[in-house]
């Protein structure tokens, strides 16, 4: 569970919107300054991305209660709580000793962040007296060999591109608790075993940057193990996820800025399907499945088209589309959504698109973004793009037959007010990915972590991220495998599946110990494990070994599996729905 204080900006606990930053005119730096809150924004990607399940209690809109905590048997329904509740007025009065009762008592785990230690109820369970918090430019090392400690760098550094103004929060160690990781010589990471065997982890630091350090980002996903005694989870070191956009796309005929011929079946052939064989790479492509016919003023399906545009190019996307159609077949391509057409729903309106002179209405940039009026400054309603959506969705399926969950809208044009918000309407279209994640439960725009153990690391095709651009210089597209020599070019429906599989876990200890997961994939967001196998880090705390046995016996869904400690790795057989994992002594 996460529990949090007024940090979740939208009232409806939905959109998870990085903070707005403060006005550029107040101060010398004021983004450095006054930066933030990043916190929930930051813990929402990096439980997502690791595929590590839970549920959030937010305090400005809810009462502390312990049936949050336990099920209607009495019995605890999360393994740790993480606590990142700000000091706010907007509180709802919350009865902290709810919270101690639930680890004293339950044995549930806490791991709580940064300067959110404020209850007295909480530095309790910590065993920590929380001071304050200034700036510190002081380092942070490893002091004390522990579970949490194990591989973390001796000397944590920020990620490449950070810096600003750091708080450091000041504690007191108590009895009883451990310190692990110091900020000069200051405890910024402790940890702490009660006498009822729970255990509660502080990960300290200034909470708007506390993330962009690795180790910290890898302490706490230690600590959820930690306190739990067992997680399984994903990560990404050598992942990336590489993107090409407009194939389909009518403003390549249209637009002088974007004018190119579409690709050949023997170019895609050639220069993109080829290479990716030879890697076993895949490349997302956002295709676009409508085809703006200026002549008969309607939308046709793209693939249909063999012409001459009026700048002279030759455009045959029917050539095209075999080429793609091959690419598809033999698993190099994925299918992702760019919209219906890339242009405005609304070419007749003045200043008006339809019949105009290629370099006067027609060049204008603005028609040509589908989701965002960039033409006239205004939004596309909500009802128009949730058609659009839907209506690309089953032209894509029925030309290429596989659905696309991916949603990008052309040009990056969108619509942000919440009635009209682009990433709302995607989400709600049934889409899992647009530039964050999107889902039933929650969608989180704006990605970070990029590139790292934490999320894969996103690139355009070259040259150029655009079909176009093959056309210019087609041998450099296979260049990005020498520079990306021992990664694994992943398709980004194998991302969205495990963002959205479920797991849950059960511990029983005693004479005969056994631990036993759930591991469910959505028949929809999932689907790509419908043909394909998948794998799950299995991580167990030094506590948890000691009851399993360093060589524990492993079923996947009934058949014993190798197991090797170095690689954690647990398989798991095609086949949408509900997998099962037992392990034991």
């Amino acid at each position: 569970m996460v529990i949090i204080g007024d940090q979740w900006q939208d009232p409806m606990s939905y959109m998870v919107t990085k903070p707005e930053q403060p006005d550029e005119s107040i101060g010398i730096y004021p983004k450095l300054d006054m930066v933030g809150p990043n916190d929930f924004h930051h813990l929402m990607i990096l439980l997502k991305s690791w595929s590590i399940p839970f549920d959030v209690v937010r305090l400005d809109q809810q009462f502390l209660d312990r049936n949050m905590f336990l099920d209607m048997d009495g019995k605890p329904m999360y393994g740790t709580i993480i606590w990142d509740v700000n000091n706010s007025d907007k509180l709802l009065h919350p009865d902290y000793s709810i919270l101690k009762r639930m680890v004293q008592d339950y044995g549930i785990g806490l791991v709580a962040l940064s300067d959110c230690i404020f209850p007295a109820e909480i530095q309790d369970l910590l065993g920590l007296k929380y001071t304050g918090s200034w700036e510190s430019k002081d380092e942070m090392k490893v002091v004390q060999e522990h579970f949490l400690t194990e591989g973390l760098h001796s000397t944590f550094s920020v990620d490449d591109g950070i810096w600003g103004f750091m708080k450091r929060p000041q504690i007191e160690v108590l009895e009883g608790a451990t310190t692990l990781v110091k900020h000069g010589s200051y405890p910024m990471i402790t940890a702490r075993k009660l006498e009822t065997n729970a255990r509660t982890v502080w990960i300290g630091h200034d909470r708007n940057y506390m993330f962009y350090f690795q180790d910290i980002r890898t302490s706490l996903r230690r600590a959820i193990t930690w306190t739990i005694g067992y997680n399984l989870y994903k990560t990404w070191e050598k992942d990336i996820i590489m993107r090409m956009d407009d194939p389909g796309n009518a403003q390549n005929a249209w637009s002088q800025d974007f004018d190119s011929e579409t690709l050949s079946e023997e170019v895609i052939e050639k220069y993109l399907i080829k290479p990716l064989q030879e890697h076993n790479a895949v490349l997302n492509i956002n295709f676009l499945p409508g085809f703006v016919n200026d002549e008969k003023r309607w939308i046709e399906p793209s693939w249909q088209r063999q012409f001459t545009d009026e700048f002279g190019t030759a455009q045959d996307y029917v050539s095209s589309k075999r080429g793609y159609d091959k690419g598809v077949k033999l698993g190099v391509f994925e299918v992702m959504c760019h919209g219906l057409t890339h242009m405005q729903p609304d070419l007749t309106s003045p200043p008006g698109w339809w019949g105009t002179e290629l370099d006067q209405e027609r060049a204008q940039v603005g028609w040509y973004r589908e989701f965002g009026d960039t033409r006239r400054h205004k939004e596309i309603p909500a009802a128009e793009q949730f058609w659009r959506m839907k209506t690309a969705q089953r032209w894509l399926e029925k030309q290429f037959g596989v659905t696309p969950l991916e949603f990008s809208p052309g040009g990056g044009g969108r619509s942000t007010s919440y009635e009209n918000n682009t990433y709302r309407i995607a989400a709600r279209s049934g889409f899992g990915w647009l530039n964050g994640y999107l889902g039933p439960d929650m969608l989180i725009p704006g990605w970070e972590f990029q590139g790292t153990p934490d999320s894969p690391k996103f690139i355009g095709s070259r040259p150029g991220a655009h079909d176009r651009g093959i056309t210019r210089d087609p041998d450099e597209f296979a260049t990005v495998f020498d520079d990306y020599p021992d990664s694994r070019f992943i398709g980004i429906n194998e991302y969205i599946g495990y963002m959205h599989a479920s797991n849950s876990g059960q511990l029983v200890t005693g004479k005969k110990p056994q631990l036993t997961f759930t591991v469910d994939y959505d028949p929809h967001y999932c689907l790509h494990f419908a043909e394909q196998a998948s794998a799950w880090i299995l991580e167990l705390s030094d506590w948890v070994t000691n009851e399993l046995g360093e060589t524990p016996i492993i079923k996947v869904d009934g058949k014993a599996i190798s197991f090797s400690k170095a690689s954690y790795m647990i398989p798991i057989p095609a086949g949408i729905g509900k997998h099962y994992i037992e392990i034991s002594r």
